[in-house]
């Protein structure tokens, strides 16, 4: 009888293209939820079961998923809930587990949030988003065409 090749554990197995577009799905489905203020969007893309956490901007963590789905409830029900555009998202991952690292930008300031994800049997679930301030980031511009000038030297020689 030929022997198997052995079975890689589950995080040292290939996160290949299908598996990142999938976490990015998810990770978009968390912000359509939040912007469309859809609770029973945000309670689905939540695991059902398992260790998780979210931290929100200046709050203490939270660890009971009934505390987290309860402060979403709140969030999404407060008529001045901001609305949030992901930006920049990262994926690290590995078979079964995923992290998206992404700017959030709201219309007052900008934050950076990793948002954290596990494949179970029916697809990707959230069970961590940590959310807090950072300094805006500016785009560059491109600069109009034209001869570039070296700017002038102002420093003294001694």
């Amino acid at each position: 009888m030929p022997r198997r090749p052995p079975r890689l554990p589950p995080l040292l197995a290939e996160f290949d293209d299908e598996e990142r577009e999938a976490v990015l799905a998810t990770n978009r489905t968390f912000y359509r939820a939040f912007n469309e203020r859809d609770y029973a969007a945000m309670e689905l893309l939540w695991a059902p079961t398992g260790t998780m956490v979210c931290l929100h901007p200046g709050q203490a963590p939270l660890i009971d998923r009934g505390e987290i789905m309860s402060s979403w409830r709140g969030i999404l029900r407060h008529p001045e809930a901001p609305k949030v555009r992901c930006a920049d998202e990262l994926v690290i991952g590995r078979a079964g587990l995923a992290l998206v690292i992404c700017r959030e930008i709201l219309a007052e300031g900008q934050l950076m949030a990793t948002n954290s994800f596990v494949r179970q049997s029916d697809g990707w679930h959230m069970v961590g988003h940590h959310s807090g301030p950072v300094p805006s980031v500016d785009r560059p511009r491109t600069a109009p065409a034209g001869p570039a000038t070296a700017p002038r030297d102002r420093r003294k020689l001694h």
